[in-house]
């Protein structure tokens, strides 16, 4: 019997990407798709990874080059024969709507609000943002009544896309690689051991320079207590404001910068072998949205108690079970004194940890997403 064929698409993310390949492209092939990730990348990654087949097209290295690159991913996802198309990028939506009227079932993948997006990208002038916005959110919603479905990643982008097979499918970790437990030595580009991780990419937005602040006033009181932070700087600008902010406040020599990419499948092993998480997230218009980080349900996943700001949408699962301190976004002093608190309490901290850990367990894992999106899939097929 011949194997349902699909074909994964994105100009944007890395074809390793955690939600496109370790889960939802891992989860297909498990399920007995023929899974096929089209996207750019260098040709040393073409090939089968884990049961999925990996394809590669140059990547752009300029802005018409990633435009070009659309016809291309139009050609090569045709030419797969794959029935079903799994896009992920919003500029891809005229491709989505080329393979939809060639006879194909298009699933477009929506990981975030992008017209929200667009008014806090830096990139784009201010006088454009909003213009930018309404464009992307009538292409959205116009090419999403023609497709075969769309994906979100919150129950409330549902609203959006009313007209149309909508499901929910959350970033959350899947637990095989996300436990308390802890294997092999520390990774060789560790400097030292840290007792407090952020991970994820650093902007002002994410909170890069408000945890400067909070390491200043931990110092205070534990000027030996270090900081891991994992994942790059979103520009060159936040990098060079980091390194000089740091260097101010004297703070530099405590935080473990680490920019390059870790692989999924490792990143729980990484986690668990720290006491804290972090989540400086400051108020934005993107963090008063109700999508959630996804650190935060990893950081859960490996037993860690949370440190966080407290936003709407991270209050909502902060209900449930105790699992952190949830503080002011806007007082580093509050963020210093809850680490401090646990720190100092480690009984305390182990039991929010497992409740945290027991909360991911029940409700907020990968294997429940899974069978969201195996269901959806055969919906629209």
């Amino acid at each position: 019997m011949t194997k349902p064929n699909v074909c994964h698409l994105t100009n944007v993310h890395h074809l390793f990407d955690q939600r496109i390949f370790y889960k939802e492209a891992q989860s297909l092939a498990a399920a007995g798709y023929d899974v096929t990730i089209l996207g750019p990348g260098p040709a040393s990654l073409a090939g089968e990874h884990a049961g999925v087949n990996v394809v590669t097209i140059e990547p752009p290295r300029s802005v018409s080059g990633r435009l070009l690159n659309l016809a291309r991913l139009l050609h090569l996802a045709h030419k797969t024969g794959a029935r079903l198309i799994h896009f992920h990028d919003p500029e891809l939506l005229p491709v989505g709507l080329a393979l939809r009227l060639l006879g194909r079932k298009v699933v477009y993948d929506c990981h975030e609000n992008f017209p929200q997006t667009a008014y806090v990208r830096r990139w784009v002038p201010a006088r454009l943002r909003r213009p930018l916005a309404l464009c992307i959110d009538a292409l959205e919603c116009s090419v999403a009544r023609v497709l075969s479905g769309v994906l979100g990643v919150v129950d409330e982008q549902s609203d959006r896309f009313a007209h149309c097979p909508f499901e929910t499918v959350k970033n959350f970790p899947r637990l095989e690689w996300f436990s308390p437990t802890t294997e092999g030595p520390e990774p060789a580009q560790a400097e030292s051991s840290c007792e407090l991780l952020h991970i994820g990419s650093l902007s002002r937005d994410r909170g890069s320079q408000f945890l400067l602040e909070v390491m200043s006033e931990l110092s205070k009181t534990h000027p030996h207590v270090r900081l891991r932070s994992i994942g790059p700087f979103h520009t060159e600008a936040d990098r060079l404001d980091f390194e000089r902010r740091g260097a101010e406040l004297d703070v530099a020599d405590r935080i473990d910068c680490w920019t390059d990419k870790i692989p999924y499948d490792q990143l729980g092993a990484l986690i668990a072998r720290h006491r804290i998480g972090l989540i400086p997230g400051q108020v934005s218009v993107k963090n008063l949205s109700p999508f959630v980080p996804t650190k935060l349900f990893e950081y859960l996943a490996c037993g860690l108690p949370v440190v966080a700001s407290a936003l709407p949408s991270i209050r909502d699962f902060h209900a449930p079970a105790d699992w952190g301190c949830l503080v002011d976004p806007a007082c580093p002093r509050e963020h210093a004194d809850a680490i401090r608190h646990l720190l100092a309490n480690e009984t305390e901290a182990r039991a929010k940890g497992q409740r945290g850990r027991a909360l991911v367990e029940q409700q907020y894992n990968w294997s429940i997403e899974a069978e969201r999106l195996l269901a959806f899939y055969k919906r629209v097929s």
